[in-house]
């Protein structure tokens, strides 16, 4: 058994999942959705540190022109904008890691491991369904037991994912 994948989709009652699909099905585990204020304070940290590099770099430009005597200003200066420039890479990179979903060898042992997560087996999946609507991949699951469950995202690894490795016909 191995992990083949994972992608954020949101079902048809409009709640966001993080879909991780591996051989013998997958599990869907709530996505973390952001609001427009998690994007408005996003976008103000941003414009604030480039203020900040934009600042610094100015100043170390101003210093080497205007006070020739003292180069190590200058220096000093862009060391500091190189350090914000560098901590913001560092801060990306951490959010990115915290952001992605943690690594499991089977289905089974994700729905085990994780609160809230529902599992799909792969010998409860009767047939598979794919289209695009607009921007967005549409993936129709009907399973054995229960109702169909609808997935949309406009990323194409869904697609690529549920019908790699769904029977098409049963």
């Amino acid at each position: 058994m191995s992990r083949r994948g994972w992608v954020s989709a949101r079902d048809a009652a409009g709640d966001w999942w993080v879909l991780s699909v591996y051989d013998d099905g997958w599990c869907a585990v709530p996505a973390p959705v952001r609001t427009a204020e998690d994007t408005r304070r996003r976008v103000r940290q941003l414009i604030a540190t480039l203020v900040t590099v934009v600042g610094l770099f100015a100043a170390a430009a101003a210093t080497a022109a205007l006070v020739p005597s003292a180069p190590w200003l200058s220096y000093l200066l862009l060391a500091a904008s190189l350090g914000v420039l560098v901590l913001l890479g560092v801060r990306a990179a951490r959010r990115r890691v915290r952001d992605r979903p943690p690594v499991f060898a089977t289905s089974g042992e994700q729905a085990a491991a994780v609160d809230g997560a529902r599992r799909t087996a792969r010998d409860q999946v009767r047939r598979v369904a794919l289209h695009r609507e607009g921007h967005e991949d549409v993936v129709t699951v009907t399973v054995r037991r229960g109702a169909p469950l609808v997935y949309r995202s406009p990323d194409r690894t869904l697609g690529r994912l549920l019908s790699a490795w769904a029977p098409t016909a049963g």
